[in-house]
């Protein structure tokens, strides 16, 4: 609302329902800003809400966010410490979305699972959405400073690797330029 300053989002412009969605990427590394790859439900209000986030909030050098979002809006999130700063270096991180688990994974290990009864409300198709933007929730993204400006993430390729309930081979796209 009324912010000087706005990021920056790549998304698609189809939706999928289940599938294992990966990005290679690295993040921005500024207080105050994050980079996400997740997956939203945009035909909200006239369906439920439903999200699928990796998040990588700059305030930290070795935290990766994992949360779910069903249609009460309700957060499900998990942090889990890596042993490098995602600012530094290129890193695939994604995750499986099925009717019964979304699990994360990062370098191609999984680092977390949800499971339980949130989880099965999370049927809608969903749009895939690479972003980098500066929240104004410092409590969560820290003190937003303009010096750290320009400020860049940087994603090398987005795949969906399978989709549907039967997972089935899909796409990639490189980009042949930088996402800024």
């Amino acid at each position: 609302w009324g912010k000087p300053y706005k990021g920056a989002e790549y998304r698609t412009r189809a939706s999928y329902l289940y599938g294992k969605f990966e990005v290679r990427m690295k993040a921005n590394g500024r207080e105050g800003m994050l980079a996400s790859f997740f997956t939203y439900n945009d035909n909200y209000p006239n369906t439920s809400w439903n999200e699928v986030d990796i998040e990588i909030l700059g305030r930290y050098t070795d935290d990766i966010q994992f949360n779910t979002i069903p249609p009460n809006q309700a957060n499900h999130v998990s942090h889990v410490y890596v042993g490098f700063n995602p600012a530094t270096d290129y890193h695939t991180y994604g995750f499986e979305w099925t009717p019964d688990y979304v699990a994360w994974f990062v370098d191609s290990v999984e680092v977390h699972r949800q499971t339980g009864a949130h989880v099965a409300t999370l049927n809608q198709a969903q749009k895939i959405m690479m972003n980098v933007w500066n929240p104004t929730a410092e409590n969560w993204a820290g003190t937003w400073n303009e010096g750290v400006l320009p400020a860049f993430a940087f994603y090398d390729w987005v795949r969906l690797l399978y989709t549907g309930r039967r997972f089935s081979r899909f796409w990639k796209e490189f980009f042949s330029s930088m996402v800024r």
